[in-house]
């Protein structure tokens, strides 16, 4: 058994990982979406704010994350509308803009910019330059890191950036990111600035493989809640769909994924049996 194990050619290994991940890809298995305290502390945090309030929502990331970044970002901010709060949008990453553009248009309509809402309890400013220096500028005073939206038109005409003009008029900072400038960035240039955690509370959405070197940041509280990558954004997706009635759409990613998770472990234990089997039972290896 031992040999037998230790022989399989990888490709079939591969073959078969391949056909158990399409199988709920292409027939979703619908199992339960268990919710994490992450994701918990971002959704709670976010609904208690009073109709109005103003979000930032920051696109740094770019077009290699869009799998994890882009369903967070888009679930948030169709919560933010579903609550009355008011969006002022960015990106500090020029590869974020576009993005965020698309995103912007998923959620408030194809028609985006040209809604009545617009300028009023939504704006999106689009790619601010300058990288840390950027999101020093915004959170000082955001007239000077942006004098224009992302459309042409000047900040100055648009209600909304009236009642927010630094980091002391934001309720909550969204950062949607997966590197650098991010939110460690948003935590010493914008939060450490303008009166620490409790004047801007800063929820993340992340890459699964960044969410480890948040952790001290979460636990001190300068980030009060993460989404954790797609399974962060199917959280978040399920906890909308049971209150509002919003698309799951990342269920057959997420039922693919532990799919996988699980036939990884048994490759594992599979292997380990075998080395353990030729090593100790004096075959091939010993």
């Amino acid at each position: 058994m031992a040999l037998s194990i230790a022989r399989i050619d990888r490709r079939y290994l591969y073959i078969l990982l391949f056909i158990l991940v399409s199988i709920p890809l292409l027939n979703p298995l619908k199992l339960p979406v268990p919710i994490s305290e992450l994701t918990t502390n971002v959704y709670d945090p976010t609904a208690a704010l009073p109709a109005g309030s103003i979000v930032i929502s920051s696109f740094d990331f770019g077009p290699s994350t869009i799998p994890e970044n882009r369903p967070q970002a888009k679930a948030h901010l169709f919560h933010c509308k579903q609550l009355g709060l008011k969006v002022v949008a960015t990106a500090f990453w020029v590869s974020g803009a576009p993005i965020g553009n698309d995103v912007l248009q998923e959620v408030y309509g194809s028609d985006f910019p040209n809604i009545s809402e617009y300028g009023e309890s939504i704006v999106y400013l689009g790619y601010i330059p300058g990288g840390e220096v950027g999101m020093q500028t915004f959170g000082d005073d955001t007239w000077q890191a942006k004098g224009i939206d992302h459309y042409g038109t000047a900040v100055g005409d648009l209600p909304l950036m009236q009642e927010c003009q630094s980091a002391a008029d934001f309720d909550l900072w969204a950062e949607w990111t997966s590197g650098t400038p991010g939110e460690q960035q948003v935590i010493q240039f914008v939060q450490g600035r303008h009166g620490g955690p409790s004047a801007v509370p800063i929820v993340v959405g992340s890459t699964a493989v960044s969410v480890p070197g948040m952790m001290p940041f979460y636990m001190a509280g300068q980030i009060i809640g993460i989404l954790n990558g797609l399974a962060g954004a199917g959280e978040y997706e399920s906890l909308l769909n049971v209150a509002y009635g919003y698309p799951f759409e990342q269920g057959p990613g997420l039922d693919a994924q532990s799919v996988a998770h699980v036939l990884i472990i048994i490759f594992v234990i599979m292997g380990n049996i075998g080395y353990a089997m030729s090593k100790y039972g004096g075959g091939e290896g010993s």
